[in-house]
């Protein structure tokens, strides 16, 4: 079979009859379809047996990632189908100029897929041949020395920001994905990344194995890779075993919402504290998900005179691990015992404790900073308050109390960052009364106090007395402002106009007097 390829096609690569021939031949001889990697000057640089999109399993041969613009791959095959989505997968990750597919049945035919430009919202284009003479007379095959000079490139990549490509599912109904989309975006929004493309998908349960269809998979990453994505962000936590096997499909990172939360944590952490918590945050996640990091932890150490083969770098990593999670739970504890003497001091001083809580960017800080004349920082980001801060403030002439700004929430927070930052928690189980911040003007509010409430449940707050507060009121008109009104007439503020404010001081007085009747507790600082 080999001698049969020795020659190499004619300089202007156009293909032959007495080439035409030795490949048809040798696909009857051998009843199997095959692949030949040609490069520019018409030499067959690879031949293997498959389809074509087993050429991913070649990638880190020097005859195929060598100059990969400059080849083109030629499918000799018997089957009456055109190419599948994995070849035209295959096609955007090799890189290729293009791909052929001689169909060998009674009557030849000719498909040719390339990549189009990137102003075009086609990823692909395909061209149908019935004579090897019209095909030759193809630009595309004429002027391939032209292409190699001003060859077809992908979508620019001079961006500064990491580029992604999101995939959003969910096993519930279109509300669910379409509030899962736009929180998504908003939180790759806030790291400053940019959405490249994205895809949905609503199914009657997760699959086990991607967590998303073949079908929609393979879409994903064909598209992803033509539009030149740094990564893929699912909106759902990827299992382990999930994570590698997406990884094994595609050279493009594979990540998931946990990750992206973890990103922003990390970006935000200002103190020592906040960043002992998110490192052991990301290091719960990174320890079960190991063994998908590929060949930078698969080398083994040992060399000459060793007593074996020595340990692989994936168990030396997962020692340091454990030992470094082991090395900060003990951190995290001592910051408890910390702050519960700190808030032993508190109690000697008979104040009551209220803390802000709610969803992220609901306004807490900014209505922190109105009622106690603080600076804490106000953004409109996810997660800018990662540090609990805690003052005195009046809310009457007579009443004060010690008021706290803690950590927004988020639906499906991830459990090890919740375990990571008990500490930060334990501030809020502290607390007298908890006052829920919510986000008038979102229109899925409902649906955000649902998510605040059970996070609640799951570190042990759901009984706790709680203040329902309704903020950024200037923001909402109409009859869901009237009708919020009606409903909770001292609880709708606004804190960039400080409308209901002194209101809301007023209810929050009566609150705390009714605690301290029925609990005994004093007041402080009576006047």
């Amino acid at each position: 079979m080999l001698s049969l390829f020795r020659k190499r096609l004619p300089n202007n690569n156009l293909i032959s009859k007495e080439f035409l021939k030795n490949i048809l031949s040798c696909n009857s001889i051998i009843q199997k379809d095959f692949n030949l990697v040609i490069n520019r000057r018409g030499k067959i640089n690879m031949i293997f047996i498959g389809n074509p999109w087993m050429i991913e399993d070649y990638f880190n041969n020097d005859s195929v990632k060598s100059n990969p613009s400059q080849k083109r791959l030629i499918f000799i095959s018997n089957k009456k189908n055109g190419f599948e989505k994995k070849d035209k997968v295959a096609l955007i990750n090799s890189k290729f100029n293009n791909f052929l597919m001689v169909n060998n049945l009674r009557k030849l035919s000719y498909e040719v897929i390339y990549k189009e430009k990137s102003s075009n919202k086609q990823l692909w284009s395909t061209e149908n041949y019935d004579d090897i003479n019209k095909l030759n007379e193809s630009p595309l095959w004429q002027n391939f020395n032209k292409i190699k000079r001003n060859k077809i490139k992908l979508v620019d990549n001079n961006y500064d920001s990491e580029r992604v490509y999101l995939v959003n599912i969910s096993d519930k109904d279109s509300y669910d994905l379409e509030n899962s989309k736009i929180e998504l975006n908003e939180l790759c929004n806030s790291l400053g990344k940019i959405v490249v493309g994205n895809k949905h998908q609503i199914r009657k349960e997760l699959d086990s194995g991607t967590l998303i269809g073949k079908g929609l998979l393979n879409d994903v990453l064909l598209e992803s890779k033509f539009h030149n994505a740094n990564k893929i962000i699912f909106n759902k936590e990827l299992l382990p075993h999930q994570s590698k096997k997406i990884s094994s499909m595609t050279n493009i990172k594979i990540s998931d919402r946990t990750e992206l939360i973890l990103e922003i944590f990390e970006k935000n952490a200002k103190s020592k504290e906040a960043h002992t918590q998110i490192e052991l945050a990301r290091l719960k996640y990174e320890l079960p998900r190991l063994a998908g990091s590929g060949k930078s932890y698969s080398q083994i150490a040992g060399g000459i005179r060793s007593k074996g083969p020595g340990e692989k770098k994936i168990e030396q990593r997962r020692r340091y691990l454990r030992k470094r999670i082991n090395e900060l739970e003990k951190q995290i504890d001592n910051l408890s015992k910390r702050r519960s003497l700190t808030r032993i001091q508190r109690e000697r001083n008979q104040l009551i404790s209220a803390t802000l809580v709610g969803y992220t960017c609901a306004g807490k800080s900014t209505l922190f900073n109105k009622l106690t004349k603080s600076k804490v920082v106000e953004s409109t980001k996810a997660f800018s308050t990662l540090n609990p801060t805690t003052r005195r403030t009046y809310i009457s002439q007579e009443t004060q109390i010690l008021l706290s700004d803690t950590v927004g929430f988020i639906s499906d927070l991830p459990k090890d960052l919740i375990s990571s930052f008990r500490a930060t928690l334990e501030e809020i189980g502290q607390s007298d009364v908890l006052i829920h911040v919510i986000d008038a003007s979102d229109p899925n509010y409902e649906e955000k106090i649902m998510a605040v409430e059970n996070t609640l449940e799951i570190v042990g707050l759901e009984n706790y007395k709680k203040i329902i507060l309704f903020n950024k009121f200037d923001l909402i008109k109409g009859n869901k402002k009237d009708i919020l009104k009606k409903m909770f007439p001292k609880q709708c503020i606004s804190s960039i106009t400080n409308e209901g404010i002194n209101d809301f001081k007023v209810f929050l007085d009566k609150e705390i007097s009714s605690l301290n009747s029925s609990e005994n507790k004093l007041v402080a600082n009576h006047l």
